[in-house]
Parts: structure tokens; C-alpha cells; sequence
């Protein structure tokens, strides 16, 4: 994620990139763009089925943001607190320096982050431990983490952690043997959260391809979860606002960024 340059680091500490993509120890790999997202939604959850609309966000809090960063195992230090800015603002880092910042937003009975530690490509870095972290610490809110990381290959994975224990993780390279996997059963899942399998699936199977998970659309699979807040409108959803933080990395975090976004592939 990156933010604005008045926000970001000094011309000091940020390297010099000329022209086109070069091959530079600060540029990160996933060249791209990625997606390191996890969102937490907290009761009192709709009832499944119910067609009341989209839900009517509140305003973004930023001591709650504050109060959020703090927990996030990737983080051993928030080292500054920029002003607010709208979510559209955000961009992909592409740059060392950017792998410093941490973007949460508050709107009521939901909190998103978006954390490049969060980022994996199949070592079980990254998402796993938050979501395992957060869960500890939520026991009461539905989980969705979503992520993608392209090098050209292209590493997916999405989750739904829900109270009680259920849990799906369908993950895997998209477009590489062995693909994408699932772990967990879709449908178990849904029916935990008060959903009728049938009654939903044509929102994310493809009827075509209805056993093929490369053809499963599991982003929407996860909107189900998250009680209409995808139906907000997309140019909504982008004027949201949000905190930005800058923080000192968690051992672990710091090994993990350096591997997936600056090493590895």
C-alpha cells in the first residue's frame, strides 16, 4: 500500500527509479499489483436472506483505527499517525520504504486493514497468523481475509473465519499445478453463518463449471459474510475514510515482507 508522497518517507530515504521497471534491491517483486486485505464484521449480523439494502456505514474512527494497528501481530510499534484519507487514495507499494505503512479503516461493526504483511505465496506467513491472532482476540466477528500477490504467477487466497470455529481457506497459485485449493467445506461454512447453500450459489458458482474451483468466483463467495457491505456501491466504498499508519515491523513481519515482497520469486 502505497500513500501520498507528502506522507511517505524523505527524498533521503527514498531510492531513485528512472523510466521503465529496473531491477532494484528496494523494488518489491509483486510488479502487478496485490491485494493484502482482511476485514473483520461484528455482530449484530443481519438475518441471511433479508433484503433491507446495504447497510448504512458510520463514519471512519481513527482512535479505533489507532486501537486496532496496536493488536495486529505485524506490528511492534506505530511510529506515526498520518491524516485521514479517502480508501480511493491507496495505492500497491512499490518501493522498500512503503512496506512500512498499515491502512485501517472504522466504520461501525466493521474494521478493514490492509497490512502488504499479510502477503504470502504459499509459505503460511502472512494472512494465517493474523486471522489466528484477530480470532483470539474477536472471538465474536466473522473473519474475511483476501489476498493476491502477482509475479507474474499469480498467488490467491481467501478465508472465512467464523465464531464458533468454521473455517474455509481456498488458496493456491491460480495459474500453476497444483492451482488453487480448498480447505474446509463451502457449504458447511454458509450453512454456520444461517445460509441455504442453494439459495446462494449462483452468486458465486459458475453453472457451467460447478466443480471447477478455478471458476468459483470467491470473492463473492465472501461478500456473503459481510452482511451487504459489497452492495454499498463500489465509488461509495472508495470515499470511505480511513487511517494511515507508520509502523516499526514485528520480527516475524519484517523476515516475512522481506521474503514476499523483496526476495523469494
Amino acid at each position: 500500500m502505497n500513500v501520498d508522497a507528502d506522507a511517505n518517507v524523505g527524498a533521503d530515504e527514498k531510492p531513485e527509479f528512472v523510466g521503465a521497471w529496473v531491477d532494484h534491491p528496494d523494488r518489491v517483486k509483486p510488479w502487478r499489483g496485490s491485494t493484502t486485505e482482511l476485514m473483520m464484521y461484528f455482530p449484530p449480523f443481519p438475518e441471511p436472506g433479508t433484503t433491507g439494502g446495504p447497510p448504512a456505514l458510520e463514519p471512519h474512527d481513527p482512535v479505533r483505527a489507532r486501537q486496532i494497528v496496536e493488536t495486529l501481530g505485524t506490528v511492534d510499534e506505530v511510529l506515526e499517525q498520518l491524516p485521514d484519507r479517502r480508501r480511493n487514495d491507496l495505492v500497491d507499494p512499490t518501493e522498500r520504504a512503503e512496506l512500512a505503512y498499515v491502512a485501517v479503516g472504522c466504520w461501525g461493526n466493521y474494521v478493514w486493514i490492509v497490512d502488504p504483511a499479510l502477503g504470502d505465496y504459499g509459505m503460511g506467513c502472512g494472512m494465517d497468523p493474523e486471522i489466528e491472532r484477530q480470532r483470539e482476540l474477536n472471538p465474536q466477528a466473522r473473519i474475511v481475509g483476501t489476498m493476491h500477490m502477482d509475479y507474474g504467477l499469480n498467488y490467491y487466497q481467501d478465508v472465512v473465519d467464523l465464531p464458533g470455529g468454521r473455517r474455509l481457506d481456498v488458496s493456491g497459485w491460480g495459474d500453476a499445478d497444483p492451482g488453487i485449493e480448498i480447505y474446509g467445506d463451502p457449504e458447511e461454512v454458509l450453512r454456520a453463518a444461517g445460509f441455504d447453500p442453494a439459495a446462494v450459489k449462483d452468486v458465486y458458482i459458475d453453472p457451467e463449471e460447478p466443480d471447477d474451483p478455478d471458476c468459483v468466483e470467491w470473492g463473492a463467495y465472501t461478500s456473503l459474510f459481510l452482511g451487504g457491505f459489497t452492495d454499498v456501491g463500489w465509488s461509495a466504498l472508495e470515499e470511505l475514510k480511513v487511517s494511515v499508519f507508520r509502523v516499526r515491523r514485528s520480527e516475524r513481519a519484517a523476515g516475512d515482507l522481506e521474503e514476499v515482497w523483496l526476495g523469494g520469486l
